[in-house]
């Protein structure tokens, strides 16, 4: 897991722009705090700054071999396969040269064989063309932008391109988005105008003609409920095996729900485990989070051998933290559980440089009981709470986003549990992802996804939703493999402090005294909620995330 940099400039050597590549990564270092390099070729000029999981001395970036020049980031699971089917020699153990050896060999069609989470950009000096890749589901960040005077500007995060570009503007569509469906913002929009993403699952190609993409990769249910538990069973199992190799230490995220769990049972190398440890409080009052995860992920230790490390949440630096997340979430916090997220890396950090995480089995596997029995997006937006939009500005933004979400359907999304599981795998999936790398990366920890691993995928695909149940295969393939108070517990969401009503309220309250105007502009602040309820509170966190967030960044309004 690292920080990729570079400048593509066809009016100029790549020499010329060797300056600005450095100066993206110089904003990327704690991705990549074991080693930094550039490099300039043709047209491009290329910088790296590298989190070193395996092969620490052989894999240094950019790496080239005379036509080719990657850089990367991420975690090949199939890395060793790979190599028995591609010729060598080989210098060192590093994916990255594995990556490299698969472009030579195939080309663009490489993505199809290549198992993992990652993006990587290859140059072919020859031909004088660049491409860059992300995994299917985006579980590893590729933002890019057009440069003022030509030429293109890309990194591993958005905030980085500030070092290139004029003073960072706001996109007030992706804004109101976020206002309105955090969930699903910062997906196919940034906040920053001029800033774009690469879409998960897709391919880009950059030459003296511009840029295109397509898409190599989409989700496709076909629900022929062909797939045993058995089968599953041991697709996960291997996954997690392909995503354990490392070089350093290795922990887990445990919830002690279902998903960690799995991971935590079938990785016995993956130690120790960390959980989140919270003030008391009332729970079950939450629409999502509806249990304490704390006993259960004590029971998931004791009962498979792991360390647990308790991480507290304290309430007295909340509104330091509220200002850290909003400096290091360049797509805006989202959720309050990404304060959670922030205190789990931050302790994991100091004891392993890896954890496995269970990011992607509820999207795939049909785990949101409080997702998909909406009828339409609509509702879920009016569950999560938008915060009111000035009429000004857009008089119904709820219905125009509905409709844009209501068109991400395909055909084969035959029901509405599949046409809202398409918006969960095609929006909320990325943009929780996303958190998940923003927050561990900005402590140089490494999370690893095995439920994102291809042979998981496929199969994920071909189950059907199962009435009453969630994750039912997934639940029936775990079955003698974990104590069955946690293979049987109801699904809860990460969990977030309950009882920080009165904090939020005296935050917002200074910010509104002076608000930016980005707050003064977009926010209808008359018609902020006045109680202090779950939706309440999400509404606040995140008037309060924007303001600090266009401070942080010093965006123009």
């Amino acid at each position: 897991m690292c920080g990729l940099a570079g400048v593509v400039r066809f009016d100029r050597p790549g020499e010329a722009s060797r300056a600005e590549a450095r100066a993206i990564r110089a904003r990327l270092v704690h991705r990549g705090p074991d080693g930094q390099g550039d490099v300039a070729l043709g047209h491009v000029a290329l910088a790296h700054a590298r989190l070193a999981m395996i092969d620490r001395a052989g894999g240094a970036q950019p790496l080239g071999d005379g036509r080719y020049t990657i850089v990367y980031t991420g975690e090949l699971y199939n890395d060793a396969e790979l190599r028995t089917r591609l010729p060598g020699p080989w210098r060192g153990r590093a994916d990255t040269e594995t990556v490299l050896a698969a472009w030579r060999a195939w080309g663009p069609a490489c993505v199809d064989e290549l198992d993992g989470m990652y993006a990587f950009f290859v140059w072919d000096d020859r031909d004088q063309v660049g491409h860059a890749v992300r995994d299917r589901l985006g579980v590893k960040p590729f933002a890019y932008a057009a440069l003022p005077d030509g030429g293109l500007a890309f990194a591993s995060e958005a905030q980085a391109l500030a070092a290139v570009l004029p003073r960072m503007r706001a996109d007030r569509e992706a804004i109101v988005e976020y206002l309105v469906a955090p969930a699903f913002s910062g997906v196919s929009r940034s906040p920053f105008a001029g800033v774009r993403y690469l879409a998960p699952g897709h391919v880009m190609r950059v030459d003296r003609d511009g840029v295109s993409t397509r898409a190599y990769w989409r989700w496709t249910p076909r629900a022929d409920d062909a797939v045993t538990a058995e089968e599953l069973g041991a697709a996960l199992g291997d996954a997690v095996a392909r995503a354990s190799r490392a070089d350093v230490a290795l922990g887990v995220f445990l919830s002690g729900g279902l998903d960690s769990t799995a991971l935590a049972a079938l990785a016995p190398t993956a130690n120790p485990a960390f959980a989140l440890r919270f003030p008391e409080q009332a729970w079950g009052t939450s629409r999502i989070v509806v249990s304490d995860d704390l006993p259960f992920a004590r029971l998931a230790a004791a009962e498979l051998g792991k360390e647990l490390v308790e991480v507290g949440v304290d309430r007295a630096g909340l509104a330091a933290e509220l200002r850290a997340i909003a400096r290091v979430d360049d797509a805006l916090p989202a959720w309050e559980q990404e304060l959670g997220q922030r205190a789990l890396a931050r302790a994991a950090a100091t004891r392993v440089k890896g954890v496995l995480v269970g990011d992607a089995a509820d999207e795939l596997h049909y785990g949101y009981h409080f997702l998909l029995d909406a009828a339409a997006p609509r509702e879920l937006v009016a569950r999560l709470g938008a915060v009111p939009i000035a009429r000004a500005i857009d008089p119904d933004p709820i219905a125009r986003l509905d409709a844009e979400y209501r068109a991400l359907a395909r055909p084969e999304d035959t029901t509405p549990v599949l046409a809202i599981t398409r918006l969960v795998v095609e929006r909320w999936l990325p943009r929780l992802l996303h958190d998940g790398d923003i927050h561990t990366m900005a402590f140089g920890l490494e999370a690893r996804v095995p439920f994102a691993a291809r042979g998981l995928l496929e199969l994920a695909q071909r189950i059907a939703p199962s009435r009453g149940r969630d994750k039912a295969m997934l639940r029936e393939a775990l079955r003698g493999k974990l104590p069955e108070a946690i293979r049987t517990r109801v699904k809860s969401a990460l969990p977030k402090d309950q009882e920080v009503a009165a904090i939020y309220r005296a935050e917002l309250a200074a910010i509104l005294r002076d608000p930016h105007p980005l707050v003064r502009e977009l926010v209808d602040v008359d018609a902020l909620p006045p109680d202090d309820g779950e939706v309440a509170r999400a509404i606040r966190f995140r008037v309060i995330g924007l303001h600090h967030w266009a401070i942080a960044h010093e965006v123009a309004a």
